[in-house]
């Protein structure tokens, strides 16, 4: 059998789950003026050319810094994304850049941006942020249509937990429930 996940069976983590809700009110700020006029493009392009000013933000605040990176990216592999959506920066699971840039597509603009935040010592996990991200905001990876293959499974090699706990109690002596 086919296992799909979910929107009630995919989570990210708790970093991700925080920082995107952090990084879409940054973009909804950035998006309109006083007037309501459209100026996303305006003010992107404005974080991109200071963008050596707020390096020093990288860690404590990416939000703020992830904006200057918006549309940079196209994504080729959501196993890497999903992987490091599930996980945090400076922890084991989360993917170096030089893994996550395998799988994307730059647009060449952001190409002089990247090299900028290598050179910074946090600069690879901010870069591993900014694509999970985007790649959260793009693909909307909660929306319960959004469907994706994690693996085939035998549907006979899946067993009921309840089944599984009476097994295991069994086995430890305990006397099974009259079903």
């Amino acid at each position: 059998m086919e296992r799909i996940y979910r929107e009630s069976d995919y989570m990210t983590s708790f970093y991700f789950e925080d920082l995107s809700e952090r990084y879409n009110s940054e973009l909804d700020d950035l998006r309109t003026d006083s007037e309501n006029r459209n100026v996303l493009a305006r003010r992107l392009q404005e974080k991109r050319q200071c963008l050596k000013d707020l390096l020093p933000m990288i860690e404590e605040a990416p939000e703020m810094v992830a904006p200057a990176l918006h549309g940079a990216y196209t994504f080729n592999d959501r196993r890497i994304l999903d992987r490091a959506a599930n996980a945090t920066p400076g922890l084991g699971r989360f993917p170096r850049w030089a893994e996550v840039e395998k799988t994307l597509d730059i647009e060449p603009w952001a190409r002089p941006l990247i090299e900028m935040c290598l050179r910074n010592a946090d600069g690879e996990a901010f870069l591993t942020t900014t694509a999970v991200l985007e790649w959260m905001l793009t693909e909307d990876i909660r929306k319960p249509d959004s469907t994706f293959h994690v693996e085939e499974e035998d549907e006979d090699d899946t067993e009921d937990l309840g089944e599984a706990g009476e097994s295991w109690m069994a086995e430890q002596g305990f006397d099974t429930p009259d079903r």
